[in-house]
């Protein structure tokens, strides 16, 4: 047993130790260690030594609100366009969220599936300029496309002019907190001059009637082009909508997603590649890869089934993710509509995950 396998078991039975009776109720006078002093430990991940499902039993706390002044404020989000209850319930949370942070929101990361059905340009009017108040989400919403933003044939059967229509909203509104400069870009923030996170957004539709072949090779040497490309950013992420791995029992990993985009993540200092589509919350460490896997697909449509993982936190609920990005440090939160936090992790920029374990 190595080290750190040793320092799971301890934080396991200290917490079993926590005086339950048989029913799960704590009795805490005749505790050697309470819950909540076990769980104030931090656990170091690591996908060789995780028991299955552990992560997924600790309990939910309050998120962390207070962060280090000189940092960046990011939420995430996909799968949302479905302009239901669901999708107004996580806006809510979000708003909430955000009014409570130290500091005001750097951007809204939207991660695809923008619009279900079909899409006319009046329906940014209700699902998207009202659904996310301006009071608490008065930031830019930097979009990718999702395949339900083509509209096969099971959605609208609009094709690339579903597409379009974002992308034109885009441009033809500039005051608009909707932000989608092209089907691929990059960003640098807070600004060019001194970044401290730099984003290459990707499309990563292979469906028929998306991406045509001139536009995929073009997003190939777009994305090579952009990854030799110097930058003063000490954080580099990747946002698509397709998940490289996920524990959704429906799809699990995507082999030929893998093999296109896996080099290019082994081969260069992408901190965080982060996706929707499968609809739940997921944080995972993938064997073979530096990378932490972020999925943030809750955003208001039909929720998908997840099974435990040991490579790190599934669940299946409502939600978005928070991110605070330092100078060395990126924390990351999954919080549902009740404000409530998930799971927690921490990324150093030397590539350390701690997975923060805190009860509420």
């Amino acid at each position: 047993m190595n080290l750190a396998t040793a320092g799971i078991v301890t934080i396991l039975r200290n917490t079993m130790k926590s005086g339950k009776s048989p029913n799960g109720v704590a009795d805490r006078s005749s505790a050697h260690i309470t819950r909540r002093e076990a769980l104030k430990k931090t656990v170091v991940f690591s996908t060789s030594f995780l028991t299955a499902g552990w992560l997924n039993s600790l309990q939910a706390k309050s998120p962390e609100i207070e962060f280090s002044k000189d940092g960046l404020h990011f939420l995430a989000i996909g799968d949302f366009g479905s302009g239901n209850a669901n999708q107004k319930a996580v806006a809510q949370g979000m708003a909430t969220f955000a009014k409570t942070l130290n500091a005001p929101l750097t951007a809204v990361l939207a991660l695809g599936d923008n619009f279900y059905g079909k899409h006319t340009p009046e329906r940014f009017t209700n699902h998207f300029e009202e659904m996310y108040s301006k009071d608490g989400l008065d930031c830019p919403f930097y979009a990718c496309l999702g395949n339900h933003d083509y509209g096969p044939k099971y959605d609208s059967n609009q094709g690339p002019a579903k597409a379009q229509i974002q992308l034109d909203y885009a441009k033809d509104n500039p005051q608009s907190r909707w932000k989608m400069p092209a089907k691929w870009y990059s960003l640098e923030l807070p600004n060019a001059k001194k970044p401290l996170v730099k984003i290459i957004f990707l499309d990563g539709n292979t469906i028929e009637g998306s991406l045509t072949p001139q536009e995929k090779l073009a997003q190939k040497r777009f994305l090579e082009a952009e990854l030799k490309k110097k930058t003063g950013a000490r954080w580099q992420w990747v946002v698509s909508h397709f998940p490289m791995f996920s524990e959704t029992v429906k799809r699990g990993d995507n082999s030929k997603l893998i093999e296109q985009m896996g080099e290019y993540l082994k081969t260069n200092p992408i901190s965080f590649f982060l996706t929707g589509h499968d609809h739940n919350l997921q944080h995972l460490e993938a064997e073979g890869f530096k990378t932490s896997f972020v999925i943030s697909g809750a955003g208001g449509a039909g929720l998908y089934d997840v099974k435990p993982s040991t490579r790190g936190f599934t669940e299946k609920i409502l939600g978005f993710t928070h991110l605070h990005v330092a100078r060395d440090k990126t924390t990351v939160q999954f919080i549902d509509t009740e404000s409530r936090c998930l799971h927690a992790f921490q990324r150093s920029l030397k590539g350390k995950v701690e997975v923060i374990s805190k009860a509420g």
